[in-house]
């Protein structure tokens, strides 16, 4: 297959114009070379497709039903009832309309924090759609009982939802966090071999922190490390909280912190200092979270507000649109193992091509960073074509790898609320 856009865009070479010619065999990049632009990519940007490092997809369906709390409230009063309710079909059509929306935005690896039932279902579908992933099933033995479940019983459905996994989507391990897990399930996750990412939710809002035990163990991040958590391979999302000492604690444990800013706003929770986080040392990889606590799956959206608050945290000079970009693909792919991040040969063909607007086009010419100038765009209005290991997922509208919704989606949230029993 041969892309010929009008311009190539990485974190390394910044925007360069002038018309390319990119082959691609086998699922790499093949060659890049320069070409006369022409073709309806003419004027399309070929990027390194974005890789979204925490996402709950089971959440989707749940869009706009839990509004006005903070944290543990919102959890506690209806996320966690939903998720409980979750059919396989009901699952399904929430997998499916994530797919939809975080393919066509540009993302071509993720990974998932799962719903603790039901989970070799969105493996299925991920499997299917072609997207990278990495999958974990989500795990708590404390907290509500219609969710959370004894230990034994995560045991086994571990195993169920690693041997669904193969392909380009691989098994995580995502205890829920702090106040779900009891000391057993971190040991059983501290005992489990193998090069697995690991994942958590850590010091996210004022409340949970202030927990005894957590309190107590002298933060968050010091909590998990007594826990064996932290490592090269672990990915904590938020970080917002965090005591004294930590953000050492993490850069000298390779540990790297997954930004949320939308969720951490719109739940009141705070804003991370990524800033302050980077010149620690600390990897720093930008996410949308859930669609219940964003209303967007759409990194794009997050990357321009985690660049405005750093912004406003530091000063506008603090972090350059390369180092954003970087973040959103090689970065983040690096712990991902996505083999992706340049359009160079020999990469991985995790490639999306976006489109400006002739205006945009013109405007690229003089902008002082046209890197940010481009992260800042509308991705899902621009977004021509995205393909993952040389497979088109997504071209002009239409999605030819992802299977049809198993179940109406306002069908799904009806019977959701109801197993909830929220109102509908």
């Amino acid at each position: 297959m041969e892309l010929g856009p009008g311009y190539v865009m990485d974190w390394s070479s910044g925007l360069v114009s002038g018309g390319f010619s990119i082959a691609v065999e086998n699922g790499a990049i093949a060659s890049v070379r320069r070409a006369a632009p022409g073709g309806s990519h003419a004027r399309c940007i070929a990027i390194p497709g974005l890789v979204q490092p925490h996402v709950h997809l089971c959440q989707t369906l749940f869009r706009g039903t839990a509004e006005g709390r903070t944290l543990l409230e919102w959890l506690g009063e209806r996320i966690w009832p939903l998720e409980a309710a979750h059919t396989p079909d009901t699952l399904a059509a929430s997998v499916i309309m994530s797919l939809r929306e975080l393919i066509s935005s540009g993302c071509t690896c993720l990974l998932d924090m799962g719903n603790v039932e039901h989970s070799a279902v969105t493996v299925d579908i991920l499997r299917r759609s072609g997207i990278r992933a990495h999958a974990a099933n989500a795990l708590m033995d404390e907290g509500p009982e219609g969710l959370a479940r004894d230990l034994a019983w995560l045991v086994e459905e571990t195993g169920r939802v690693r041997a669904s996994c193969g392909g380009l989507v691989r098994h995580a391990l995502a205890p829920r966090f702090a106040l779900s897990c009891s000391d057993a399930l971190w040991e059983f996750v501290r005992g489990i071999r193998g090069d697995y990412v690991r994942t958590t939710h850590c010091a996210e809002s004022p409340a949970e922190v202030a927990d005894p035990a957590i309190a107590g163990s002298g933060g968050n991040v010091r909590y998990l490390a007594a826990r064996g958590f932290l490592g090269a391979r672990t990915l904590l999302a938020h970080c917002v909280h965090l005591a004294p000492g930590e953000a050492d604690l993490l850069a000298s444990s390779g540990t790297s912190v997954v930004h949320c800013p939308w969720t951490n706003l719109r739940l009141g929770s705070g804003i991370a200092d990524v800033p302050a986080l980077l010149a620690s040392g600390v990897g720093v990889f930008p996410a949308s979270d859930g669609a219940a606590c964003n209303n967007r799956l759409d990194l794009s959206s997050d990357l321009r507000l985690a660049m405005s608050l750093a912004s406003f945290m530091r000063s506008p000079a603090s972090v350059a649109g390369r180092l954003w970009l970087k973040a959103a693909t090689e970065g983040a792919g690096r712990i991902l193992d996505t083999g992706h991040g340049r359009i160079d040969a020999g990469m991985q063909a995790d490639i999306v091509l976006l489109e400006p607007s002739g205006a945009e086009a013109e405007e690229l010419e003089a902008a002082e960073d046209p890197v940010r100038y481009v992260l800042e765009l509308d991705w899902p209005s621009r977004v021509r074509l995205v393909m993952v290991h040389g497979r088109v997922l997504y071209e002009d509208g239409a999605f030819p790898t992802l299977p049809p919704l198993p179940m109406g989606i306002a069908a799904a949230r009806r019977e959701t609320l109801s197993g909830a029993g929220a109102d509908a």
